[in-house]
């Protein structure tokens, strides 16, 4: 504001209160009315508006002093610009330009009007990326990443006019993480959800089927692969699979392939002929012969010789000193069968020893061992032939001991015959019983 206008409004204000103070003293017969110059006649049924702009503060003063006037209305009085004394008269004429006092006072009076910047930290959100993956089963969905949601911060100007928001504005944004996408593979391989499987999975030989080198009929035969033989899925390649197998690896025909899905208990008829497969007369027996407990107690079992069911009885016995020992049981059973004629021999009655352990061809019955049952027979016996015919000297076998390997010739049946038995014949009498006991699996 300047100091003309300043002047001007104070002087505009004194004249107000002059004239209200007049006014009031002739209400209550303090004073009379003046007289005032034609041409400074005022006429109260008329309202004259002075030509010159008149800022917040001048409004106000003329505001209230129309609200003095109306209540001096209000008493009953009308007043006349002559020198006539005032008369009270109980009849009004009706003011035909009446004034909004409320319309003037919220046109003049301003909002209030407000400003406040706002920072915040807000999440953003993550999206989902797909990819096909013709390594998966068609259909399949495999989340490879999670998403991850991102943070920034947003700084804000709000403004406000009588408590409410009539605006916003973003004024910046600062990145503080990025959000990391939700990655989901899906399948489109046909083969791998016919077949039922996934990349890494066993899936079995149907047929006798030949391993290539490629995904090629015509290209390089590395080995021939025996039905129901398992195999390691590695990758599918449009009806080709390329699979591992005892350390090789190449590519079989899809069709020449099924899962334990497709075709229930494939799986256990598969193991078995692993087991069979390995059997030949050069085979390592300290080891274990991979025969569960209950294969055990099959491959013992219903043989019309085992007449007085010894074998029958002790099949667990065969199995628990082959986990014990670390020797294959089914070998320490075909000495046993071989040596007491499935449990028939005099020895074998009436000494419980089915190996005729510790005799000599001229005493037989005499020089050999007493056990107190089959089943110390059996173990005594494994801990023999691992501690002295199967392993070399020096090697570590049971409860911390080492091998004397003082009959060492190798662990086969034909090394163990060298200093076991007198009996050249020995080895391959005993591999036939191998042979026909795996074949009871």
């Amino acid at each position: 504001m300047n100091e003309d206008s300043r002047d001007y409004n104070l002087k505009n204000a004194k004249q107000l209160a002059d004239l209200f103070k007049e006014v009031q003293d002739i209400r209550y017969g303090r004073a009379r009315a003046k007289q005032f110059e034609e041409q400074e006649e005022i006429k109260f049924n008329r309202i004259y508006v002075v030509n010159k702009k008149f800022n917040a503060i001048g409004a106000v003063i003329g505001i209230l002093f129309l609200i003095l006037f109306a209540t001096s209305i209000k008493s009953n009085y009308i007043f006349a610009t002559t020198e006539e004394e005032k008369v009270p008269i109980n009849t009004f004429e009706e003011n035909e330009n009446t004034i909004d006092i409320m319309g003037v006072l919220s046109n003049n009076i301003s909002e209030l009007t407000k400003k406040e910047i706002i920072t915040t930290q807000i999440e953003t959100q993550y999206e989902t990326e797909y990819i096909e993956n013709n390594q998966l089963p068609k259909g399949e969905e495999k989340t490879i990443q999670e998403g991850v949601m991102g943070s920034k911060e947003q700084t804000i100007i709000k403004t406000y006019e009588n408590d409410e928001v009539v605006d916003e504005n973003i004024i910046s944004e600062i990145i503080i993480s990025e959000p990391v996408n939700l990655i989901i593979e899906k399948g489109t391989s046909e083969f791998l959800y016919e077949k039922k499987v996934h990349i890494g999975d066993k899936m079995f030989t149907t047929v006798d089927t030949n391993l290539y080198e490629s995904p090629e009929e015509n290209n390089n035969i590395i080995c021939m692969i025996y039905g129901d033989i398992d195999v390691e899925l590695l990758e599918e390649n449009n009806g080709w699979a390329k699979v591992s197998i005892d350390g090789m690896e190449g590519y079989v025909k899809g069709e020449d392939l099924t899962s334990e899905a497709l075709t229930p208990g494939i799986s256990e008829i598969a193991r078995k002929k692993r087991i069979k497969l390995s059997v030949n007369i050069d085979m390592p027996l300290n080891q274990v012969s991979g025969l569960t407990r209950e294969d055990f107690k099959k491959i013992l079992s219903g043989d019309s010789r085992d007449v007085n069911h010894i074998f029958e009885d002790n099949a667990t016995a065969f199995y628990e000193a082959e986990q014990k020992y670390n020797i294959n049981g089914v070998f320490l059973a075909s000495i046993a069968i071989h040596e007491s004629g499935w449990g028939t021999s005099n020895i074998a009655m009436q000494k419980k020893n089915l190996f005729g352990y510790g005799s000599y061809d001229a005493s037989a019955f005499e020089s050999s061992y007493m056990f107190e049952s089959y089943q110390y027979g059996i173990e005594l016996v494994a801990k023999s032939l691992v501690k002295n015919y199967l392993n070399p000297a020096g090697t570590e076998i049971y409860n911390g001991e080492s091998a004397t390997g003082s009959f060492y010739n190798g662990p086969t049946v034909t090394g163990v015959n060298t200093r076991y038995a007198s009996d050249q014949g020995w080895a391959q009498k005993v591999y036939d019983t191998m042979v026909s006991l795996y074949d009871n699996l």
